[in-house]
């Protein structure tokens, strides 16, 4: 019997390789192609391209603005674009305007993905009424919203009116290694952070811990990988604290892998997240794991098995729990063998491919 392929639109707000990206990626790469035919559309030229064309896979350009994808002309293309191709699905991660668009030309299936909110809980307690007005009226848009997590399909309901039914938590899935590299600790421990130097991802709590380390004695490197707005600040407070010598801003990096390869001990110290990618990365790669208790981070990180949680900005646990991590090495032998396991068992990109084609399907 001869199956119709579904066809879906894919769309990007940006072209850097990130989280987002990843998910989109894999799922263009790993997805059964004989029912379905993805196009990915991307705001600009960038790095995605040449990833995308030594993969095979489709995609368009529908903009040349970096710095804002859905202006006029990025919606006129888009909107000619869906009408001319008539797709089956789209499926918009983390944007609505192609939501509005497919609902307008009446698309079958369209759904928006919240890979992460991009607020805290303070700050939706202080939205104005606008803007608190703009993030229910997406809902009318789709027909399902995806979360990442249980923490965010929560917030979705509690504070923006949500109906329950169409919110579906998709966990990210990566693509696990078949092995991992021989594990040896480097003389002295190295302890890593992997993310844009922002205020979401709250390097400065890394930073502040480093200092409290080396007040103690305790001999360590520090490693941040990213680039970001907070670059010269976070560049400034080790001047500050003289610890260049210790703390290294070792800049952006295209391979998670070989950075977290580098480090002994893996450090988040988000505010706020979904479930982010480097954390199943780090799990990947058997690393002890530290990080802040936000978001849909407990829904993978299980406190004293498979990692260590702490309060979100709480330098004085963090600086503690971090301490007997370096001091312990039993335990940080333990927190590695349950994460890689925790992640072969629950987070693959297979097991995200199976939800979502109960969706698509």
């Amino acid at each position: 019997m001869h199956y119709k392929k579904r066809k879906i639109l894919i769309t990007l707000n940006n072209s850097v390789f990130s989280g987002i990206e990843t998910f989109v990626f894999l799922l263009a790469k790993y997805i059964d192609n004989h029912k379905y035919e993805i196009i990915v559309a991307i705001p600009s030229e960038g790095p995605l391209c040449e990833l995308f064309d030594r993969n095979n896979i489709n995609y368009i350009i529908f903009n040349d603005n970096k710095h804002k994808p859905y202006s006029l002309k990025g919606i006129w293309f888009l909107f000619k674009y869906i009408l001319n191709n008539k797709f089956d699905i789209i499926h918009a991660q983390a944007g609505i305007v192609p939501c509005i668009i497919g609902k307008f030309l009446r698309v079958k299936l369209i759904i928006e993905h919240k890979h992460g909110l991009d607020f805290t809980m303070d700050k939706i307690l202080k939205m104005k009424f606008f803007k608190l007005y703009y993030e229910r009226l997406k809902k009318y848009f789709v027909d399902y919203t995806f979360t990442g997590c249980k923490s965010d399909k929560n917030i979705l309901i509690n504070k923006f009116r949500y109906n329950s039914q169409k919110i579906i938590v998709i966990y990210n899935g990566i693509e696990p290694h078949s092995e991992i590299p021989e594990i040896t600790e480097n003389k002295p421990l190295i302890l890593g952070n992997i993310g844009r130097l922002t205020y979401q991802k709250a390097q400065e709590v890394f930073i502040d811990m480093a200092k409290e380390i080396n007040f103690k004695g305790i001999q360590c490197k520090y490693y941040l990988y990213g680039i970001g707005e907070n670059y010269e600040l976070y560049k400034k407070l080790i001047e500050n604290y003289n610890l260049s010598d210790k703390i290294f801003l070792r800049g952006y990096t295209d391979n998670v892998y070989e950075a977290l390869n580098n480090i002994d001990i893996f450090v988040l110290t988000s505010r706020y997240e979904g479930i982010p990618y480097v954390i199943l990365q780090a799990m990947d790669y058997a690393k002890p794991i530290i990080s802040t208790n936000v978001g849909g981070i407990n829904e993978i990180i299980e406190d004293g098995f498979n990692g260590l949680l702490v309060n979100n900005g709480d330098v004085s646990e963090l600086t503690e729990k971090v301490i007997n991590l370096i001091e312990n090495k039993k335990l940080r032998t333990e927190l590695s063998k349950n994460a890689r396991y925790s992640l072969l068992e629950n987070y693959t990109i297979e097991k995200t491919i199976q939800s979502l084609e109960e969706i698509y399907n």
